[in-house]
């Protein structure tokens, strides 16, 4: 019987070369050495947790072509590779904190996205749940589920155990007691408590493989069905990212279908720059925000110049463009208490984009609404001028209907 076949949930033996020029260096971890790669160079670094009983070269194929865009770093746990095995029980809160220790020995940057399969993906919810201010996105390669057997035994007792009878069975010697420690995991249906896991982009990739003579109930289309199931579960408590179902490959999804492994770990990474691009402009409209109404507190008190300076300082270091800057500029406008802030920004605007007829034709819609008409009726004449040079048609048009307003404004005084 075959050893590949009758272990595919937590251990597949084998290796493919990692297409680089690096080489692998052993660091200590606290009692033994983990060997580890690193290779590539990118905004975030792609850690990769490979299946039960595997070193880090399972990941050749897929590790080679994402350090092309980001930093890369494989590693064997304890035990694989050429690896030291633990001198303790290799528990799997023992699996996440040799991780930790490694990252922290390697030096590695932060982000991280984390790739992990089968059993890796517990070790990677581990961490990621203990590092959640670190860890950007996750890629899960047909992971192990802790209620994995819980739902078999449900369906089907006796051929759940004969699954786990005929694993043990096969089990190399180095592994058997890190394999009890695991399959205590699955007899207990949950993990030991790291916490929640970050609400990051996410993927969960399935292999739901027909197998034409299957030796595993997990592999019979009962089986296959719970398998799919427990993912779709577990994938449920992201909001970002996607469930993807293959049955082109089995177990080793990274081995038999690489690029679809590497397409997540791109879409992943994708959605995490996207997500990152909104948080910093979430904390620079916060930062903005605090300003603007300590530069209002100012105004109150009518120390104009200094609530100018501020603004104008607290406009430059956020590096919003104009049109950003105009539409802040308008919702401040459209509070009373928020007024003459408003203005200032509108001002702003004219200094700093100031061959802008847009700016201009704003500022002096600002002025207006403040009664101020001989400083706003001054600001539409320069935004004609502008508009006219530059052909903009919509704003001469609307600077001349502003004029207009002025016109009606004064003879009604």
């Amino acid at each position: 019987m075959n050893i590949k076949r009758i272990l595919p949930l937590l251990f597949f033996f084998g290796s493919l070369t990692l297409a680089t020029a690096q080489q692998t260096k052993l660091v200590n971890v606290g009692g033994h050495s983990l060997e580890m790669i690193q290779a590539g160079s990118g905004d975030y670094t792609v850690i990769f947790e490979s299946g039960f009983g595997t070193d880090y070269k399972v990941w050749g194929n897929v590790a080679s072509e994402v350090m092309n865009t980001s930093q890369v770093m494989l590693y064997s746990r304890a035990g694989t590779g050429k690896s030291e095995p633990n001198p303790n029980p290799q528990t799997l809160e023992q699996a996440v904190h040799s991780l930790t220790t490694l990252i922290e020995k390697a030096n590695l940057k932060a982000p991280f996205i984390l790739v992990g399969h089968s059993y890796g993906a517990f070790v990677i919810r581990g961490y990621a749940a203990l590092n959640p201010e670190k860890v950007k996105g996750l890629v899960f390669v047909d992971p192990a589920h802790e209620k994995m057997m819980q739902e078999l035994k449900k369906a089907d007792p006796a051929k759940a155990m004969k699954d786990v009878e005929l694993q043990n069975s096969f089990m190399p010697a180095k592994f058997k007691q890190e394999n009890e420690l695991i399959n205590g995991i699955f007899e207990r249906a949950v993990l030991p408590d790291f916490g929640v896991l970050p609400q990051v982009p996410a993927v969960v990739l399935t292999s739901v493989q027909e197998r034409a003579n299957p030796e595993l109930f997990l592999h019979e289309p009962q089986g296959v069905a719970i398998w799919r199931k427990l993912h779709s579960e577990f994938f449920s408590q992201f909001t970002s990212g996607a469930h993807i179902v293959t049955a082109n490959s089995g177990h080793n999804i990274h081995r038999e279908e690489p690029q679809l492994v590497v397409s997540a770990i791109n879409q992943v990474i994708q959605a995490a720059t996207k997500q990152k691009v909104r948080e910093d402009h979430e904390a620079k409209m916060a930062q903005l925000g605090n300003k603007l109404t300590e530069a209002t507190t100012y105004l109150s008190k009518r120390k104009d110049k200094q609530a100018e300076a501020l603004v104008f300082e607290a406009l430059k270091s956020s590096g919003f463009g104009e049109r950003t800057i105009n539409t802040i500029a308008y919702q401040q406008l459209s509070k009373p208490e928020s007024m003459a802030v408003a203005v200032l920004i509108f001002k702003y605007n004219t200094v700093q984009f100031a061959e802008s007829a847009n700016a201009f034709d704003s500022y002096g819609e600002a002025l207006m609404q403040q009664g101020k008409l001989k400083l706003a009726e001054q600001q539409f004449n320069k935004a004609i001028e502008l508009a006219t040079i530059s052909q903009d048609t919509s704003t001469l048009k609307n600077s001349k209907n502003n004029l207009e307003k002025i016109s009606q404004l004064k003879k009604t005084k």
